[in-house]
C-alpha cells in the first residue's frame, strides 16, 4: 500500500496570526462543499501552529502521485 504523499498545510481563517484551525476535505467530492461554505473566506498557514504564515489557495488534485 503506498503513503499518502499529499502535502497537508496548518490552515487557518481569516489571518496567519488566527488561531481557528480548517479541518480540509480529504476526499475530492467534498470539496465543492468546502469551497462553497467558504467562498468568502481567506486561508493562511497559520503562525501559531507552526505554519509559515503565507495565503493558501484551495487546489483539487483528483490523482495522487
Amino acid at each position: 500500500m503506498r503513503g499518502d504523499r499529499r502535502q497537508i498545510q496548518t490552515a487557518v481563517l481569516g489571518s496567519a496570526d488566527s488561531e481557528e484551525p480548517l479541518m480540509l476535505p480529504l476526499e475530492p467530492i467534498e470539496w465543492d462543499a468546502f469551497r462553497w461554505r467558504y467562498e468568502h473566506d481567506m486561508f493562511w498557514c497559520g503562525l501559531p501552529l507552526g505554519g509559515c504564515g503565507v495565503q493558501l489557495t484551495t487546489k483539487l488534485y483528483t490523482d495522487l502521485l
